[in-house]
């Protein structure tokens, strides 16, 4: 039934057509500058002279781009694609790309309104995330209540148990590891980093993201290396299993083809989250007063996530022939980094996924609780819904794999359908001034009942 209700109607053709149209909305407004200003992107943020450091209460620029990336760095890059490559064909990949580079634009758009619409709490620290401009969007708090709810519920599922169960797999797998083992531990260090807050996590992220990534990146590259002969067939079947238009389905497009979106965007959007507005909660809780060098900061996001770390683990995966192995992704994975590896591939993804998969668990808990925050207009229930979160942990290392997955889907497109309209409704907000131009946020008081949020703009 949840597969079903996942391919037909949260990820049917509907779903797949807003999302195209929000990326292309964004698109022109940036002026296409993901594709032609990319360089300008890079020197205005990560290699910008002028580093912000964090003020102790909110996060620097370059920590709220290292949480998002933990958060969204997840099994995403790993089982994801490798699922979405084994069902959903080799042109499941340049519909991740596709959905990777409008992601990039509906990125900035959701994060530039996140900090127009954020508030600054009590004690100086900024508070923002999608519910608030989703209030604004819809002219009632209800929806920005709906939509809170439905994050607290992803951050178990998606957040949460997806992440260590595909994490206790590939540690059972490599290592023999009881699972039950692999969940005490994995709970003892989720509680030390839920716990700790936001700026522990900015600051642990900030030194262990960055080296882990390289060293998965170069893993991938050498496995691409090693069977570069086989790049131009595989290049091939990407664009031509992309556009396959046999056994037409409906009349309108190909079953070959929708599949291959579907899986595509799917498993993007699992990736790197854009469109679902849960970036919004911790970019906006950055020092920076300029919306739109922020959203540039939450482009990198995108970039890096799919751009580079799912589109490498999809060309290994392709050029090994690792996509046909099985459907659960570490199967796929393990094989494709056996010729480099060896016997020590399963060990090797096996850490690359503990990593992953525990930075992406803490960076949700973030979301859960912001969620919460704005749901009980405070911090009540806080404490409660962690330890929550924390006992969850238990229960994805050791219960079976597929019914998680099912729900996380469902979950994802259940967040994206207020978040997307929101984002279009409010486009207007998101000017099309060049990037480069500085436009400060406002410093509103923190209210306690955050729903009556409205029409506030920077």
């Amino acid at each position: 039934m949840l597969q079903w209700l996942n391919d037909n109607v949260i990820w049917g053709a509907p779903m797949l057509v807003i999302y195209l149209l929000t990326g292309v909305v964004f698109t022109v407004k940036i002026r296409f500058s993901q594709f032609t200003k990319l360089n300008g992107i890079f020197s205005r943020t990560l290699f910008s002279k002028t580093k912000e450091k964090s003020d102790g209460k909110n996060l620097s620029p370059l920590q709220t781009l290292t949480s998002a990336l933990a958060t969204t760095l997840g099994t995403g890059n790993i089982v994801a694609v490798g699922a979405a490559v084994a069902i959903g064909g080799a042109g499941a990949v340049f519909w991740m790309l596709l959905s990777a580079f409008l992601g990039m634009a509906t990125c900035y758009g959701e994060n530039v309104l996140g900090m127009k619409y954020r508030v600054k709490r009590a004690d100086g620290s900024w508070f923002g995330g999608a519910f608030h401009y989703i209030t604004a969007a819809f002219n009632t708090p209800l929806a920005g209540k709906l939509y809170a709810l439905l994050c607290v519920a992803a951050s178990v599922g998606i957040g949460n148990m997806t992440q260590i169960n595909a994490m206790s797999e590939a540690l059972h797998t490599a290592f023999h590891i009881p699972t039950w083992i692999i969940g005490a531990f994995a709970t003892v260090l989720l509680i030390w980093l839920i716990f700790g807050g936001i700026r522990l996590f900015g600051r642990v992220t900030e030194k262990v993201i960055p080296v882990i990534s390289i060293i998965y990146v170069l893993g991938c590259l050498a496995v691409i290396a090693l069977n570069a002969a086989e790049l131009p067939k595989v290049i091939y079947g990407i664009f031509t299993e992309a556009f396959d238009l046999s056994a037409v389905s409906g009349g309108i497009l190909g079953s070959v083809m929708l599949k291959s979106m579907s899986w595509g965007f799917r498993r993007g959007v699992f990736s790197n989250e854009a469109g679902l507005g849960s970036s919004v909660m911790l970019n906006s809780a950055t020092q920076s007063e300029d919306p739109h060098k922020q959203g540039m900061w939450a482009m990198l996001q995108v970039f890096f996530d799919t751009v580079v770390m799912c589109t490498l683990t999809a060309f290994a995966l392709l050029v090994t022939g690792g996509d046909t192995v099985g459907t659960d992704g570490i199967s796929n994975a393990v094989y494709a980094f056996g010729g480099i590896f060896g016997e020590l591939s399963a060990g090797f993804v096996a850490i690359s996924i503990t990593v992953f998969a525990i930075t992406t668990a803490a960076g949700w808990s973030v979301y859960g609780s912001s969620s919460l925050e704005y749901l009980t207009g405070g911090k009540k229930g806080r404490n409660l819904y962690l330890a929550v979160f924390a006992m969850a942990t238990m229960v994805g290392a050791t219960v079976k794999i597929e019914l998680i997955w099912q729900l996380s889907d469902l979950l994802n497109g259940l967040m994206a359908m207020p978040n997307l309209p929101a984002v279009l409704i409010l486009s207007r907000e998101v000017t099309k001034k060049p990037f480069g131009k500085t436009e400060k946020t406002a410093s509103p008081k923190y209210i306690n009942n955050i729903t009556e949020i409205k029409g506030k703009t920077g």
